[in-house]
């Protein structure tokens, strides 16, 4: 007895060794980490175009990488600014602040841009206010990365869009640079840096939007690449400005001049993508990012397509090319990657800030539900409601953004109740044609709503940065029937987007589990060792960091 009780015993004491043992070593954490964005990109653009790419790009990601098919933005508005800052925040509006592209200010009393800060000024040229990450509330992946190295990881953020840039970039990084489409050169802000570093300077110096300004925009393939997309000459696209039709070829040379003196025809054709890839490979060659063992983190987006999409639209065939050429310039960063970085020591995500509708005037034409509604008709209207219900006054302050916002003081002076002013509101948004939802700020402040629309409205709920009202239009309804492609809305078409992780510590595979957008940033700490961000709301994905089967997870052989 005393023996069998003296095994136990030692089977107790040797069992932590023994987990020890059969618990797998991590995988060693990556030298650097690339977040990036494509600006607008549907899932399904993998799908239809798959079969046209390259094996060195898109499709080198989908064989060596992990594919998560269903990802949603479980928030609403599904624009740039909060696409980006839920991405690195792991939150939604509702905790990082930034509730759209940009917000009406009460105090202010004028709209107020996301990235906007008096307190800096631009570096490098460019006019207007100073560009930071102030309005963010959160911190992101790299600020928590910078802490948790003591200040040594580089954190690097580019593209062509100011917010796209400082919002991913966060409050610590080492530099934010961004596209200045008046003078064709990156800038940043004294939020980031005292003056432009030498790569960036030399960088400007080789006039590389100059070269893309004189190119011509041609098909890249064959008739049978595009032919998922519709003919070239349709009516459901925007010409370029001095151009009679929306048909290729697209000579920059010429159409560039009557779009002003700056370099918009680059920003808003692919070759803002080469641009954005030119400056990323200058940005490996001129820092250390990735060279040694201390992890650091390149956020990169890809701002052209947006550009594109909202010109031509999903099925235009000049969005088609467009991403035929994007997949070589995914397969060109990899490549430097692999050489500046080394294979297996930098990992990959890649997904969108936002999808894209389908073109009104499409739906229509092929009986799709669609429709189009007039903010100035709603405005109009509400304003004269409730002076038939509260007497004669400027009960109704502004319009913006799907929110509508009332006269506080004035309600405040009369002695109306907000809570009323807003439910009488509400009552008349809710019966004009094409409203889906409506919610009153007194609503989303009280109840808790797990519905499909009312939990995106709430997850995008700011109160000091909110309207007194928030409406969303019916599925396929906007602006106008007309040409080009919008978002901002719940709806699949906006909320859906593509995530691909790649290189070090991501096994093969495909997940059809649903993931909210905010999931990556916790996903990428996991694999980066480092503390979530402040108001980190997401769940790391476990079939990604996993090598074994997972729930909704599979592994490719």
């Amino acid at each position: 007895m005393i023996r069998h009780f003296l095994l136990a015993a030692g089977l107790l004491l040797a069992a932590p060794a023994l987990l020890a043992q059969r618990r797998p070593t991590p995988p060693p954490v990556p030298k650097l980490l690339v977040g990036i964005m494509v600006d607008q990109m549907r899932p399904d653009y993998i799908t239809r175009f798959r079969d046209q790419f390259g094996p060195d790009g898109f499709n080198r990601l989908l064989r060596e990488g992990f594919e998560c098919r269903n990802t949603q933005y479980n928030y609403i508005p599904t624009v740039t600014g909060p696409g980006h800052s839920s991405v690195y925040t792991g939150t939604t509006p509702r905790y990082h602040g930034i509730v759209g592209n940009s917000w009406y200010d009460r105090r202010l009393r004028r709209d107020v841009y996301c990235t906007d800060d008096s307190t800096v000024q631009l570096v490098g040229g460019g006019r207007g206010m100073g560009v930071s990450a102030r309005n963010q509330l959160s911190t992101t992946l790299g600020d928590e990365l910078k802490m948790a190295t003591g200040g040594r990881a580089r954190v690097l953020a580019l593209s062509l869009k100011d917010r796209a840039s400082a919002l991913p970039a966060g409050h610590m990084a080492d530099g934010a640079y961004w596209l200045d489409v008046a003078s064709g050169n990156f800038i940043s802000s004294t939020y980031y840096v005292p003056a432009l570093p030498a790569w960036v300077q030399a960088f400007n110096a080789q006039k590389r939007p100059d070269y893309y300004r004189q190119q011509t925009w041609a098909p890249l393939r064959g008739p049978e690449a595009y032919r998922n997309s519709l003919p070239d000459s349709n009516r459901y696209e925007r010409p370029f400005k001095g151009k009679a039709a929306a048909t290729f070829p697209y000579d920059l040379a010429k159409l560039s001049p009557l779009s002003g003196p700056g370099y918009e025809t680059v920003y808003a054709s692919t070759y803002g993508d080469n641009l954005l890839t030119d400056f990323a490979l200058a940005a490996l060659q001129g820092t250390d990012l990735g060279r040694d063992d201390v992890p650091d983190l390149l956020a990169l987006s890809y701002s052209s397509p947006d550009a594109v999409g909202h010109a031509f639209g999903p099925q235009s065939k000049e969005e088609n090319d467009l991403y035929l050429r994007l997949d070589l310039e995914i397969a060109r960063l990899l490549q430097a990657l692999d050489k500046t970085v080394g294979k297996g020591n930098y990992t990959i995500f890649l997904t969108a800030d936002h999808g894209a509708s389908e073109v009104t005037r499409y739906l229509a034409d092929h009986q799709a539900p669609t429709g189009a509604f007039s903010t100035e008709a709603l405005a109009k209207g509400a304003a004269a409601y409730l002076n038939e219900q509260l007497g004669p006054d400027q009960w109704l302050e502004t319009l913006r953004g799907n929110m509508l916002y009332l006269n506080r003081p004035l309600l405040a002076r009369r002695k109306v109740e907000l809570a009323r002013a807003q439910q009488l509101l509400a009552d008349f948004v809710r019966d004009q044609p094409g409203i889906a939802q409506v919610n009153t700020t007194t609503q989303l402040l009280n109840a808790s709503y797990t519905t499909y629309l009312e939990a995106k409205l709430q997850n995008g709920f700011y109160y000091p940065r909110f309207g007194d009202v928030r409406y969303e239009l019916l599925p396929g309804w906007t602006g106008d029937i007309g040409p080009g492609a919008s978002h901002g809305t719940g709806y699949a078409y906006d909320s859906h987007v593509p995530l691909l992780w790649f290189g070090a510590g991501i096994a093969p595979g495909v997940s059809y589990a649903p993931h909210a957008i905010t999931d990556i940033a916790p996903t990428a700490a996991m694999l980066l060792h480092s503390k979530l961000p402040s108001a980190c709301t997401g769940q790391p994905i476990v079939e990604v960091l996993s090598p074994s089967d997972a729930a909704g997870g599979r592994h490719r052989k």
